[in-house]
């Protein structure tokens, strides 16, 4: 008995071994794919994602940091603490998460968990609907640059955003709601810019390097024929199109390649909704990424409540699009074509340059603080 126990306690470690020893193993065997899939993925970091993001990030940062946030959800701090069962604080980072982007919402509730404004069953809450694409990557990006078409764009975040709201109040439903003034530790407004623009640095080189760690996955998955049987699999038990089982899958494991896909086999907008409401593996570590400490939610509730999100999403798109003129919404790009980035790779890099140059001067500044 003893001797099985402590086999089951090495069956972990040894499935871990042999997950990294496959994929050293194709990582040497398809070189090449692996180059093209990691320059896809820096790609889109450059021109999409960091000029899009970061500036989001820096403000929701900025409204936690300065307590510019409390003093602008005000107006809202009502209907936060009896819809939500948050406490008024709460109000703008909610707002944020939704207009900002994926992990404005996590970066958000991680800082005011730290500051004691928040319990740690109210920040894991707010992970329950605060996971949210953001308007600048799907109205610009996906709707006016990938389908050409802005009213797909608002139809594709209204659809998310409808169907987050609807998730905040069912989360809220078992929650207490939280006194109207809350005790907190006093915050510093002095150096909120500098503290926040060195989080939203630190912020964006983790998606970054996640995007890209996930882009060169992706392309292991196709190289190795791993990708196409997964896509088999699923289609029998599926009530999807293998062309659109596909691009589902290629979704569950990161946003953009699914959208790429998606265009690809020319899907249907609400399994971009699921797509864009799930957020896939690769937003979800990111996520994980910005608590510094223990997550404050159960990771499979976590996983439960996105795919609920992305199935809410596609059922809110079908009845928008059944009301919109016609009955259908069509979009201008052919498939198999992504339109041009509203932004350059240049200026990017340069973006992303200058968030590494500000980290290792801050990293500078604090040790010699540390010294003195």
């Amino acid at each position: 008995m003893e001797m099985a126990r402590r086999l089951c306690r090495r069956i972990p470690g040894v499935l871990g071994a042999l997950g990294v020893l496959l994929l050293a193993m194709a990582l040497l065997s398809f070189p090449e794919e692996v180059k093209d899939g990691v320059r896809a993925s820096v790609l889109y970091c450059l021109t999409a994602l960091i000029p899009s993001l970061f500036p989001f990030m820096v403000l929701s940062c900025l409204m936690v940091q300065s307590g510019a946030g409390e003093l602008l959800g005000r107006p809202l701090a009502f209907p936060t603490r009896w819809g939500f069962r948050l406490p008024g604080c709460c109000a703008a980072p909610v707002i944020m998460s939704f207009l900002g982007g994926y992990p404005a919402g996590a970066r958000s509730a991680a800082l005011l968990l730290e500051q004691g404004k928040i319990t740690r069953e109210q920040a894991g809450r707010m992970m329950l609907f605060c996971v949210n694409p953001g308007t600048a990557f799907v109205v610009t990006y996906l709707g006016g640059g990938v389908l050409g078409s802005y009213q797909a764009g608002w139809l594709l975040f209204f659809s998310v955003t409808l169907s987050g709201l609807l998730l905040g109040l069912l989360s809220g439903l078992r929650g207490k709601i939280p006194p109207k003034k809350q005790e907190a530790r006093p915050i510093k407004i002095g150096g909120a810019l500098v503290r926040s623009v060195s989080g939203a640095a630190q912020s964006v080189l983790i998606m970054c390097a996640c995007i890209v760690s996930f882009g060169a996955l992706s392309t292991l998955l196709h190289a190795t024929g791993a990708y196409q049987a997964l896509v088999r699999l699923l289609d029998a038990q599926s009530f999807l199109t293998p062309l659109e089982t596909a691009a589902a899958l290629s979704f569950l494991l990161e946003v953009t390649g699914g959208v790429g896909d998606a265009v690809r086999f020319h899907a249907g907008l609400p399994l971009y909704a699921f797509g864009l409401a799930f957020g896939g593996l690769c937003v979800h570590l990111q996520v994980f990424a910005m608590f510094p400490g223990e997550f404050p939610l159960k990771k499979w509730l976590f996983f439960l409540f996105r795919l609920i999100h992305g199935l809410l999403s596609a059922i809110c798109c079908q009845l928008l699009c059944r009301l919109l003129p016609g009955g259908t919404l069509e979009t201008a790009a052919p498939i198999g074509t992504v339109q041009a980035f509203s932004s350059t790779a240049a200026g990017g890099l340069s973006l992303l340059l200058l968030c590494a140059a500000f980290l290792v001067a801050v990293g500078k500044e604090g040790n010699k603080k540390l010294h003195q």
